[in-house]
């Protein structure tokens, strides 16, 4: 070693053995399974004969492991040697997912996972290698601090100028980062690895014939498109001549990176093995670096972050979330429009979150409290499910069409698993609630209230008569015998199945009647009761207008006023500030000649708009409680593109689109519904929904992961953005634009694409489908064009809910949190006879207050007996957070996000007080009496 490395002036160049495994991209999962079981066998291999190979990064992930079990299940006691030897490194995630596509629950549960999974096998990586994403959420700092994680690793959506860096999050967490270099999370793999194993550098893609290697595909008829795979790999002897120049470069270019005398280098590409002779290039490697004045080693990227953090001084420091377009290197694209590809493939996501966050976890938690069953088992189940769509491949929708088929699958069981969990748990309650003084023959109706503060909304819901009950008549009653007020829609003869299992199952004829009614107060995550009783005649029945098309296309309640426009669009008045917003929701078609992970418009293009056609506009129901009307859209469009890469133009042949539009207002609710549907048959286009605000702002604000982001509308100069197209960008539940005085907010249930458009209207888009050709990149710089593939056109069936909200002031001063929940979490209603025990007619489980304060989560603990709320404040200012039980609270804990206890709060018999800071995320232990 020469006097440089001795004098601190050499490089320590860390060279980190791994791979990059995706679950599900350009093969089928199964498949993909195949191949990783013959990547881990040679990997276990490995680490088994080669006392100087360091170790091995499995891409920061657990699932893998998993997946690998279940073909291997004698393997496990290797592979958790390996892991406590530190040989064998995974973890901290469960798997690789998109951050801005799941949400912030989702990454908290993964972690969660990642981290049993880990620590089952011996040992957690707490190393915050996050390559896997488009761009860095804003809480990724605090999220990783929730796990005892203070470094972040990643590559996509940064340029900084140097490597080293501080990423500060919306409430202050920092963690210490590192970006990659000149190629990226490749850098030994092509710099020095694959030159000297097969004389090819990083742009050199191509395999000739002549090589060898015994390649073998099938190729008959049923097989059509089927890869080659050498069934000869023979283990060449390196070229040890290409490693004076190549070494050199490596560390000459990665240098001008890294600001500290160490320099991470990977070794590994996606679904790649590790070589058995990698700690011997290695060595040969290090020759090299000493004549240089280095050193070169196998190491862990765990000990790079701590020698790095050692010599780091003034590293810069960067704020917020990183979805910078023209990041630092190659191959670090942001690839941000993934946002829109796959479109159902989004929203089934947010609905199995939902389903499962929302109602079937929580509801469990509660009849749990009551003397039920907590079905963690079951829930475990329906958590991994749903995580298993979360790779970014997979929730990207920048796979092939069996991805998505088998991501159906998993949606479908999500749904199945959470339903029934959700109504267990709310049988648990039911059983517990006295009903015992009701008439043998009449029924009750329990409302559930999902979110953590009280709801007043209007229901629509069936009520069963039975046939031997002899209902002449009947009333809605509340708890006080006051009989409430609803409308009847319909009514049928029905026979609902009564699954006894300790009976053959039976049938219930009834009267199945379809009614309307507000339900008032509902208490905060609780229920109250509703007797229907059994009267000579109906009592509380109001009119309602059924399909009356004499009515005019108005809409109207206590907050807004809306008319619907001869073509189908929407006129809305704010009552409160008397703003008009004009035109809203009229429909975009243009064409898309772009891919999974880039939009882009042909050159020829063209766009047509519903705005200034004739639509079909049709009235379906009106009363005291909700009017409803439905519109239906026709446009012409071109049936697809024509001409190639480069020269795209729409083409003459058209098709027509079917746009059908029900709008829905109902009383005591700001904001009007929208449920679109398209039944799709035209290729290579996008479809959007448009609202042009006319409001003078500079910025929008979208829900993200456990925040509200606001981002620039007219870029400045400053920006990465500046000078390039608008960027469409990611929400969650809500975007929003305000001026300060006046607002529009827009709330969906699975979109997750939307344009701030610069233009006279300052007009907010949000992306229904974007239809692409199938396309992979498995050859780097190479295009795979798969036109047989039909999922990515979402052809057929398409449908979304979404709604239009006015408001004054800004997102938090129209309570905007609380409202984007009115419409994505329904009451739940159930009905039920005779019985119970002895918990009253209405009951509040917890309450949260002040309305700043989100829940994210509540659920039972996951190794104690005991309640866990995962709260945030989404907000720029410090709130008092006030949480109330339904009995006395023995004790009450500021927990990490795994779980783990951290502060014993003070409590107060049934209550407590807990600071929330700004943008702060806080998960609570609750041990109730």
């Amino acid at each position: 070693m020469t006097n440089m490395v001795n004098e601190g002036k050499g490089k320590k160049v860390h060279v980190i053995s791994n791979t990059h495994w995706d679950r599900a991209w350009v093969y089928p999962f199964n498949e993909t399974r195949l191949l990783l079981v013959e990547f881990m066998d040679n990997l276990l291999e490995l680490l088994e004969t080669d006392p100087k190979f360091h170790s091995f990064l499995l891409d920061s992930q657990t699932i893998a492991v998993e997946d690998y079990l279940e073909f291997r299940p004698e393997r496990k006691e290797q592979i958790k040697k390996f892991v406590k030897a530190g040989k064998l490194i995974v973890g901290p995630w469960y798997n690789l997912p998109e951050e801005y596509i799941v949400n912030g629950e989702s990454l908290v549960r993964n972690l969660v996972v990642g981290h049993t999974q880990a620590e089952e096998l011996g040992k957690v990586s707490k190393i915050g290698y996050t390559p896997f994403s488009y761009g860095q959420t804003s809480q990724m700092p605090q999220i990783y601090h929730g796990f005892d994680i203070d470094t972040i690793i990643f590559y996509r959506g940064i340029n900084t100028k140097k490597a080293e860096f501080i990423l500060e999050g919306p409430d202050g967490s920092r963690v210490l980062g590192c970006r990659f270099g000149a190629l990226s999370r490749f850098s030994y793999y092509f710099y020095v690895y694959r030159m000297a194993r097969f004389g090819m550098g990083r742009d050199e893609w191509w395999y000739d014939w002549d090589r060898g290697a015994l390649p073998f595909r099938l190729n008959n008829e049923f097989h059509p498109h089927e890869h080659y795979y050498p069934l000869d790999v023979a283990q060449e002897d390196f070229d040890l001549s290409v490693l004076p120049k190549q070494v050199k470069k490596l560390i000459d270019d990665e240098s001008e990176h890294f600001t500290t005398s160490h320099i991470a280098c990977m070794q590994g590409f996606d679904c790649s093995s590790p070589d058995p002779n990698e700690s011997l290039l290695a060595e040969e490697s290090n020759k090299v670096a000493n004549e240089l004045g280095h050193e070169l080693f196998l190491d862990s990227l765990e000990n790079f972050m701590n020698e790095m953090k050692k010599e780091v001084k003034d590293p810069e420091v960067l704020y917020g979330e990183s979805r910078n377009p023209g990041a630092t290197g190659k191959w670090t694209n942001l690839m941000g429009d993934v946002l829109s590809s796959r479109t159902k493939i989004k929203r089934r996501n947010a609905q199995g979150e939902i389903a499962l966050q929302r109602y079937a976890e929580p509801f469990s938690a509660l009849g749990w409290l009551v003397g039920g069953e907590y079905m963690k088992s079951s829930l475990d189940m329906t958590w991994k499910y749903l995580l298993q769509n979360h790779p970014h491949d997979n929730i990207c929708g920048a796979g092939i069409d069996q991805m998505e088929k088998d991501m159906m699958y998993r949606f479908d069981q999500t749904d199945v698993l959470s339903k029934g969990i959700m109504r267990r748990g709310l049988s648990a309650i039911v059983k517990q609630i006295d009903n015992n003084d009701i008439n043998i023959n009449e029924a009750v109706v329990t409302v559930f209230n999902p979110s953590p503060f009280p709801r007043t909304e209007v229901v629509t819901f069936a009520v069963d008569l039975p046939d031997k009950s002899e209902y002449k008549g009947f009333s809605i009653r509340d708890t006080e015998g006051n009989a409430i007020s609803y409308t009847q829609t319909g009514s049928e003869s029905f026979g609902t199945l009564v699954r006894n299992l300790q009976d053959i199952s039976l049938q219930l004829r009834s009267q199945r009647i379809q009614l309307s009614a507000e339900f008032t107060d509902i208490p905060a995550f609780g229920y109250k009761t509703y007797l229907v009783k059994k009267e000579d005649e109906n009592i509380g029945s109001v009119d309602v207008k059924l399909n009356n098309n004499s009515i005019d296309a108005v809409m109207e309640n206590e907050f807004i006023k809306a008319s619907i426009n001869e073509d189908g669009s929407l006129n809305i008045i704010d009552k409160k500030t008397g703003q008009e917003f004009v035109n809203m929701n009229y429909y975009e078609e243009t064409g898309e000649s772009g891919n999974p992970w880039i939009h882009m418009f042909p050159e020829e293009n063209q766009t047509f708009l519903t705005l200034g056609t004739k639509a079909k506009i049709s009235h379906v129901e009106s009363s005291e409680f909700l009017t409803r009307f439905r519109v239906t859209n026709e446009l012409t469009v071109p049936v697809g593109l024509e001409g190639e890469e480069g020269n795209y133009r729409r083409s003459d042949e058209t098709v027509q689109m079917i746009i059908d539009t029900t709008y829905t207002l109902r009383k005591n609710q700001p904001f009007v519904e929208v449920h679109t549907k398209i039944n799709n048959n035209a290729e290579q286009h996008r479809v959007r929904a448009m609202f042009p605000t006319k409001l003078d702002v500079k910025v929008s604000a979208a829900e993200a992961a456990f925040d509200v982001i606001e981002r620039y509308i007219v870029v400045p100069e400053s920006s990465p953005y500046y000078g390039r197209p608008n960027p469409q960008y990611p929400m969650h539940r809500f975007v929003d634009m305000s001026d300060g005085n006046v607002g529009l907010a827009l709330f969906n249930d699975g979109i997750r694409e939307y344009e701030a458009i610069v233009d006279d209207d300052r007009t907010l888009a949000i992306t229904l489908f974007r239809g692409f050709t199938a396309t992979q990149s498995p050859v780097i710089d190479q295009w795979d064009v798969y036109p047989w593939m039909k999922l990515s056109q979402s052809l057929g069936k398409n449908e979304w809910k979404y709604a239009v909200m006015p408001h004054s002031g800004n997102w938090e001063e129209a309570n905007v949190y609380r409202e984007v929940e009115r419409f994505n979490l329904p009451l739940e209603t159930g009905q039920s006879g005779k019985g119970g025990g002895s918990l009253s007619k209405e009951l509040s489980f917890v309450s949260i207050e002040p309305k700043e304060v989100a829940l994210s989560a509540i659920k039972r603990a996951e190794k104690r007996d005991s309640l866990v709320l995962r709260l945030f404040n989404p907000t720029d200012k410090e709130v008092e957070g006030n949480i109330k039980a339904f009995r006395e609270i023995k004790e009450a804990w500021i927990t990490n996000m795994n779980e783990e206890r951290r502060e014993k709060l003070s409590v107060d018999g049934d209550k407590f007080s807990i600071n929330f800071g700004k943008k702060k995320i806080v998960t609570i232990e609750i041990v109730l009496d």
